[in-house]
């Protein structure tokens, strides 16, 4: 793949509207078939200034198989840093997707990111996938701590009794019981 179908072909893609299947199709070729090189100027493209090709961008990485996930592990941080950074719903929706899908390790927390989810939770003008996404995102951050954990499990019983959209409520309920889980592993140690 040459630099001038790279820089004018993709990108001139990624500046209109794509489709699921296409948006699949682009996220095969980007995993599978660009050099290290392509495969850097490809994820510069989630930087754009152009909200469209920055989304689509996004939108592709987040249907990355285990290869292309793995390609991406190594600019998690980078990732992190856009996902506190961007103002646009949609594109914070994708990051977040596409960072739930890679592995957290206990030495790595990243504290910034953490409190961003944490706060996601319970702001009232966040959208129900961010708060959802960000309700998963902290469990995997905080499940090797029981302080965090009892942290993240009160934010969440601040719920109780209200009445929740039914991806909030799953989200809320399975993250509850997966902490349950983890509280009584951390005991058997």
């Amino acid at each position: 793949m040459n630099e001038s179908f790279f820089s004018m072909g993709l990108r001139s893609q990624l500046v209109k509207r794509i489709h699921g299947e296409q948006a699949k199709h682009l996220a095969f070729v980007v995993q599978s078939s660009f050099d290290d090189r392509e495969f850097d100027d490809f994820f510069q493209l989630l930087f754009d200034e152009e909200t469209k090709v920055a989304e689509n961008a996004a939108w592709i990485m987040s249907h990355f198989n285990k290869a292309g996930r793995e390609r991406l592990s190594s600019r998690k941080q980078f990732i992190m840093a856009e996902a506190m950074r961007t103002s646009n719903a949609t594109k914070l929706r994708l990051l977040l997707t596409i960072i739930l899908r890679q592995p957290f390790s206990e030495n790595e927390i990243a504290t910034p990111f953490l409190d961003f989810c944490l706060d996601n939770i319970t702001n009232t003008a966040r959208p129900v996938a961010i708060k959802s996404l960000s309700i998963y995102l902290s469990f995997r951050q905080c499940r090797f701590f029981p302080e965090l954990l009892q942290e993240l499990e009160a934010i969440l019983h601040s719920y109780d009794g209200m009445p929740l959209s039914s991806g909030l409520k799953c989200a809320r309920t399975k993250t509850l019981q997966a902490i349950a889980k983890t509280k009584k592993e951390h005991k058997l140690q």
